[in-house]
């Protein structure tokens, strides 16, 4: 049984039915599951729901719930903050109106992992038994066979029987088999991660190993969350055996992984500190601390006091002793959420042994008085600070010295940068509540930490303290939180009354000009910024930041203005800037999702985007758009790398729309040189956007070809609005009839009510 076929179905339905934005959403929605975009999952899950209440469809509704969890309980590690949501999930799936549905077996698995990220161990029994009531009812062919049954062995090894979990494995394998089916990775990856947390490094390298070799022959794209568990595998693999230098080869980056990939790699580290202390930095501790801090937000409880119990013996090693009694306290709050405790309370004795053994904190090295200074000298002298290190002595002097506003921010700074953003942020609480009068640096501090984490009661509690004694720092912490909830009319009202009260607040100025700009209201904008740049002493930001609003608002001579100011050489001297200032990439939003296209930048701020939009997406070619100066993506400080660096910019405007329809793709076999220039000067000739989308070692497939691979070609092409897709249609069958091979336009064919075959039998033939 194929269990996407009825999702499939579905989709064709919504194409034919003009909806094509809905069919690919759900494409998307899996996509980004699978490449571990957790935010653009969350992004899209609204529209998703929505769709499923449209259409009546139930089915619809459990698939939509499925791939939430599995973006939750599978990317996130979501545990008690996911289960009621799971169990919801589980009893709608299992309703007269879904329970055929396929993917009401998925939720099974989706309730068992949710329970396995709680308390994996505590959880067996149950684990074991909702999977075995669910495999007695599916087909061994079908792939939920093999989720549920790796699902299964995971509980079995949580349980500490990994040799059972192993056989358990070769017996389900040999059952997919025997009934017609396919193997597929799950099973290899279950029998790695049993090996390795067993111990039995070789044997699992070796199956790694393996499997690299069958991907690479296979040629097959694989997703990242086929590619990033491997990679981590064999760095924990190689680290067991200790072969460091190839483990941190394959080790793959903290910023790439998702929460469910941090388990794995603390395990690698932890490993690889071992053996070479000098890799132990600050630094690797506030990425563990994260990690930990998540698995405490979502409820892993069992894997706060796992990992806690490495990041103890690393803390411990660094000489950070109060950071190792942070590690403890979180593990001992969440040793009473366990459901069993199966040598859990053990382990937490073992770290409150290992701290209690440890040598007592350095004492001060000179008077609390003298700290900061002592501190910035040994910092330059030593070309590096360790806030890990310095935090220790800083609270030392915080409690010789509260009152003491520069130090007690700079210890909230050292304790922010190690991830205790919560121990910071209590400190900077009792400096400032024990100063109701002073708007000292500590409450900018706090203010900023509170906006950071989104804190909308902290940022109005700040608010009620300060309202009567400083209303200015009070208007500021309004004007913060209204930021936060982009409630424009509230930021406006409080940074008015901030700069009546405080006119020379350049800050407050450029907040209200951003809001502002984000308002459209370019004009009061470009006002403000102005201001800024003739009171600024470094006013080169500023503006930029004018030329922005400026040309937003299509006021050149503004533009020209600042333009002059900053050096920059115009060619025209009146009407609008629209010169050639070479290549840029401009990012725009579409449906909260980023999306970059090659541009020609016509002046200070502005371009035109020279790119088709993908098909479904909204189209932006020969838009003209403002721009934001700041940088997208800092340049390489490589000077090599620096020469081939184009700058991406985030569009702020657009200034007028091309006036384009929606992209149609186009793909097939390349005609050949002659062919290609005399067909894209035949699509210019008609005023028609075309785009090359492959790169030139695309290769289709061709049985019939000596050698089975020619070189492909895949592009786009859109029209004008007012234009019907039949004219496209009809140039196509015309410009390409005397190719040598068909070219595929299936969409564009469809939308015309035209026979579909010749394209199918395209796809058919090359791959496509």
């Amino acid at each position: 049984m194929d269990i996407w076929n009825w999702v499939e179905k579905l989709q064709d339905d919504l194409g034919e039915a003009g909806q094509p934005q809905s069919a690919q959403l759900l494409t998307r929605l899996t996509d980004d599951v699978c490449e571990l975009r957790m935010d653009r999952v969350d992004a899209l899950l609204p529209e998703a729901r929505a769709l499923g209440k449209t259409l009546g469809n139930p089915w619809l509704e459990v698939f939509v719930g499925h791939w939430e969890m599995r973006n939750r309980v599978g990317n996130r590690v979501e545990g008690e903050s996911a289960l009621g949501d799971a169990v919801a999930l589980f009893e709608r799936a299992h309703r007269a109106d879904t329970a055929e549905c396929p993917q009401s077996v998925c939720v099974t698995q989706d309730l068992a992992a949710c329970y396995g990220n709680i308390d994996g161990p505590g959880w067996v029994p149950e684990r074991v038994e909702v999977c075995e009531e669910t495999l007695s009812r599916v087909d061994p062919s079908w792939a939920c066979f093999q989720c549920l049954s790796c699902e299964k062995a995971d509980a079995l090894l949580d349980d500490g029987r990994a040799d059972e979990a192993l056989t358990y494995l070769d017996v389900q394998a040999a059952t997919v088999l025997a009934h017609g089916g396919t193997v597929y990775d799950s099973f290899p990856e279950t029998r790695i991660k049993i090996l390795l947390a067993s111990g039995r490094a070789a044997e699992a390298l070796a199956l790694i190993e393996q499997r690299e070799g069958e991907v690479a022959a296979e040629g097959n794209y694989e997703p990242a969350n086929c590619t990033v568990p491997r990679r981590l595998s064999k760095a924990w693999a190689l680290a067991q055996l200790g072969r460091d230098e190839e483990a941190l080869a394959s080790l793959v980056p903290f910023g790439q992984l998702s929460p469910n990939y941090r388990r794995m790699w603390a395990h690698v580290v932890a490993l690889l500190v071992r053996a070479s202390p000098e890799r132990n930095s600050w630094d690797l501790g506030s990425r563990l601390n994260a990690t930990l801090a998540h698995f405490s937000d979502v409820g892993a409880h069992r894997f706060v006091i796992e990992i806690a119990g490495l990041c103890v013996e690393m803390a411990l090693q660094r000489g950070a002793g109060w950071v190792a009694r942070r590690h403890l306290a979180l593990a001992r709050r969440h040793l009473g959420q366990l459901r069993q405790d199966r040598g859990a309370a053990r382990q937490v004795a073992d770290m409150a042994a290992r701290i209690d053994a440890a040598p007592a904190a350095a004492a001060l090295p000179v008077p609390a008085a003298e700290l900061l200074d002592w501190l910035a000298a040994q910092g330059e002298a030593n070309q590096s600070r360790d806030p890990e290190r310095e935090a220790e002595w800083l609270l030392q002097g915080v409690a010789e010295r509260p009152d003491d506003a520069a130090l007690v921010d700079t210890a909230a700074s050292a304790l922010s940068a190690c991830g205790a953003e919560d121990d910071a942020i209590a400190l900077l609480w009792a400096f400032v509540e024990r100063h109701p009068e002073e708007d000292a640096q500590p409450a900018y501090s706090l203010m900023r930490l509170l906006t950071q984490r989104g804190d909308e009661a902290g940022l109005l509690r700040l608010v009620r303290h300060y309202e009567v004694t400083v209303p200015v720092f009070a208007l500021w912490c309004q004007a913060q939180l209204a930021r936060r909830l982009s409630d424009w009319a509230a930021l406006e009202q409080a940074v008015t009354a901030l700069l009546a009260l405080s006119p020379g607040s350049h800050g407050a100025r450029g907040m209200l000009a951003s809001s502002y700009l984000v308002a459209k209201r370019f004009e009061e904008a470009a006002q403000h910024y102005r201001h800024l740049t003739e009171v600024l002493e470094e006013p080169r930001s500023a503006h930029w930041d004018h030329m922005t609003a400026a040309s937003a608002a299509r006021d050149w001579p503004a533009v020209r203005h600042s333009a002059a100011a900053i050096g920059m050489e115009l060619e025209s001297t009146d009407g609008p800037v629209e010169e050639n200032f070479g290549w840029v990439i401009i990012r725009c939003m579409d449906g909260g999702e980023p999306i970059e296209y090659y541009a020609r930048r016509t002046g200070p701020v502005t371009a035109r985007i020279i790119e088709n939009a993908p098909a479904n997406r909204t189209q932006r070619v020969d838009d003209w758009v403002v721009f934001d100066a700041e940088l997208v993506h800092p340049a390489p400080e490589d000077e090599a790398e620096r020469e081939h660096f184009m700058p991406t910019y985030a569009a702020v405007h657009t200034l007028e729309s091309g006036g384009y329809a929606a992209s149609w793709l186009i793909d097939g076999v390349d005609p050949g040189e002659a062919a290609w220039n005399a067909f894209t000067e035949a699509v210019e000739a008609r005023g028609w956007k075309l785009w090359k989308h492959s790169r030139d070692d695309y290769q289709l497939t061709d049985p019939d070809t000596e050698g089975g691979h020619l070189p492909g070609v895949l592009f786009t092409l859109a029209q004008p609005k007012d234009q019907p897709p039949l004219a496209l249609h009809r140039f196509l069958v015309e410009a390409t009839a005397a190719w040598t091979h068909p070219m595929c336009w299936l969409r564009l064919a469809e939308a015309c009510n035209q026979d579909a075959q010749r394209h199918l039998e395209a796809i058919e033939r090359y791959g496509l």
